[in-house]
């Protein structure tokens, strides 16, 4: 057996300023979870080789994995001058759902490389390498050290980090943006994941052109409940402060027209998840997440998912999970 990596996956609460008028961008706020997690091994090789634990993934997905390891393996493996690695893939974090599968399996494959021809790059080196945090550095500061994150964009402008709006896939060469705030988080999370359609590549670029930028007073209000409200609800321990800011964020913003865009079927489910729970959509979605404090809050939010995807008739998963305040571990 050869070294082995797990990473966790992150709740994107919400871009906090699509503005751009003060001359920042971006600026993200999210949670570190606990699981689903992804986790690979690996060895040295003379040659990339990727192997993927297949049971249960559908072929595009299979396929889908594997080009993006071979990718970052390359990529990674170039800038310290070694041909090959040896990677097996044990667990996933689901793709395009919301989750931050993209930026986990970039650094951790990356960081696996670095450790196996031991090279120490740090993470933030990995994530320019793999063009990760490019608009939020929430996943780049989960894989690092988990928690509760906010992180303070890019400056924006010509000659800037960044001239124009984009997501992180159509943002290269962007560096990962400040760590401003990071708290251990330790909520119970229950992550609601309804099946069908997703939004991302080329779909999540035109959104960025056609809603940005969006109007300052939104903006101003979503600093204000972070900053006055939400901040202070995570390092006091107050549940009803926090849960009520994320509840709020969901209609603000560019969060706002993330949760527009969505199917009927997410977004009657958030107003339900709304009415048992303080709940709300993980960056593009289609995961939706609810905070919980104890059995009896988890228990409310996994019946009333449930009982909504029977009555709709559609597939979907619930998983119970919570913080993870360490981010990627590394075991040999």
């Amino acid at each position: 057996m050869g070294l082995t990596i797990k990473s966790p996956s992150r709740i994107h609460i919400g871009l906090i300023d699509l503005n751009g008028s003060i001359g920042r961008i971006d600026g993200g706020v999210g949670i570190a979870l606990d699981f689903p997690n992804f986790y690979i091994e690996g060895k040295e090789s003379s040659e990339i080789e990727i192997e993927v634990k297949s049971k249960g993934i559908q072929e595009d997905i299979l396929r889908s994995i594997k080009d993006r390891l071979l990718w970052v393996s390359k990529k990674v493996l170039n800038y310290i001058g070694e041909d090959g690695i040896y990677i097996k893939v044990k667990s996933i974090i689901p793709l395009h759902s919301g989750l931050g599968s993209g930026t986990q399996m970039a650094l951790s494959t990356g960081m696996l490389i670095s450790k196996i021809y031991k090279k120490d790059l740090d993470v933030k080196t990995l994530a320019s390498i793999t063009g990760r945090g490019g608009t939020s550095g929430i996943g780049v500061y989960a894989f690092e050290r988990g928690g509760f994150i906010v992180d303070g964009g890019h400056t924006f402008g010509k000659g800037k980090d960044k001239e124009r709006f984009s997501p992180s896939s159509a943002s290269k060469n962007v560096r990962t943006p400040p760590l401003i705030f990071r708290h251990d988080f330790n909520w119970s999370v229950v992550l609601t994941i309804p099946k069908g359609e997703n939004i991302h590549g080329e779909r999540e670029i035109d959104i960025f052109k056609r809603y940005c930028p969006v109007p300052l007073e939104e903006t101003q209000k979503i600093c204000h409940i972070i900053l006055m409200k939400m901040l202070p609800a995570v390092v006091e321990e107050d549940i009803v402060s926090f849960g009520e800011s994320i509840n709020k964020l969901q209609y603000l913003g560019f969060k706002r027209v993330e949760v527009g865009l969505q199917r009927d079927t997410v977004k009657d489910l958030l107003k339900e998840l709304q009415k048992v729970s303080y709940s709300g959509l993980s960056s593009f979605g289609p995961t939706l997440y609810s905070i919980c404090n104890g059995r009896e809050d988890i228990k409310k939010v996994v019946e009333t998912s449930k009982e909504f995807f029977d009555r709709r008739g559609i597939d979907g998963e619930v998983v119970i999970t919570k913080g993870n305040n360490e981010g990627f571990k590394i075991n040999i």
